[in-house]
């Protein structure tokens, strides 16, 4: 074997792997750079706004990326929940299928698929006056904890009010990331809490790999496609992270998902509260 000829051969190899990885990264520095440069964010900006969507938030230019978050259900035990709301005195009774609900006075809690928790109360009594949205906010709070739930992993994102009642809207969050679709929604009036709906997420483990997403400007675009966004607001758009079960194929209990991998995304938070999660990562 001729080691001088070989020797050369690779070298030259060398020399072009490294060109042809320069022009891919030159490419890829361009392409992200003119995603977040003004100009590229004023077009998106008016092409927005010929859909009749406004912009009311920053539009973040940085070069998004998360690791893998993975997370699972809060699987709800029906005899657990019958203590925390009534002292486990309350009648429990078989719903639809897959459903069980729990009776107590004029008090009701549904559980959905140990996944999904409704509760409404029908009492009349009036116990506040004069109610504000901090103080809503407040009665929701300690409604909460002392139904056992633990509190801290909860941001406000939206509230409304609407015939002397508040709609509070809670996400969860994980490292200053909201983490979707985990939401607990609380509805206060005089009377206090009247219904809770709740379906949220514990978050286990974080992957190694941190996986890149595009740019916000970018991202937004998609909008221009979805009818239901004409006419709103976004209030804001955040890096999150986003669990879809449907995408969870590997789980033996595809049907029935108890946990799997919550990928970046990005949330587009309307003025009325609606959300759009924009996923486009390379998978």
């Amino acid at each position: 074997m001729d080691w001088s000829k070989a020797k050369t051969i690779l070298i030259v190899a060398f020399l072009i792997t490294n060109i042809l990885l320069g022009v891919v990264l030159f490419l890829s520095g361009r392409q992200v750079e003119t995603a977040t440069k003004e100009g590229f964010i004023e077009d998106v900006t008016k092409l927005l706004n010929n859909k009749n969507i406004l912009i009311d938030t920053e539009i973040s230019r940085e070069i998004p990326s998360l690791n893998t978050l993975i997370v699972e259900y809060e699987i709800l035990d029906l005899y657990e929940i019958n203590k925390n709301y009534f002292n486990g005195e309350g009648k429990i009774e078989s719903a639809d299928q897959g459903s069980k609900g729990i009776i107590y006075n004029n008090e009701y809690v549904l559980i959905e698929n140990k996944k999904k928790l409704t509760y409404e109360n029908n009492n009349e009594e009036e116990k506040y006056t004069n109610l504000n949205e901090e103080q809503a906010k407040t009665i929701a709070l300690e409604f909460l904890q002392d139904k056992n739930y633990d509190t801290s992993d909860m941001l406000l994102y939206y509230a409304k009010e609407q015939d002397n009642s508040y709609r509070l809207e809670f996400s969860k969050i994980y490292n200053s990331r909201y983490v979707e679709r985990a939401n607990t929604i609380v509805e206060v009036d005089k009377r206090g809490v009247k219904k809770l709906e709740r379906i949220w997420l514990k978050a286990l483990d974080e992957g190694e790999t941190p996986i890149y997403i595009s740019t916000a400007p970018k991202a937004v675009l998609s909008l221009l496609s979805m009818e239901e966004v004409y006419g709103k607001t976004i209030k804001d758009i955040s890096l999150c992270y986003y669990f879809d079960p449907i995408e969870q194929d590997y789980l033996k209990e595809y049907k029935n998902p108890k946990k799997g991998k919550a990928n970046p995304a990005w949330r587009v938070l309307f003025d009325d509260g609606y959300k759009v999660i924009i996923d486009n990562y390379n998978r």
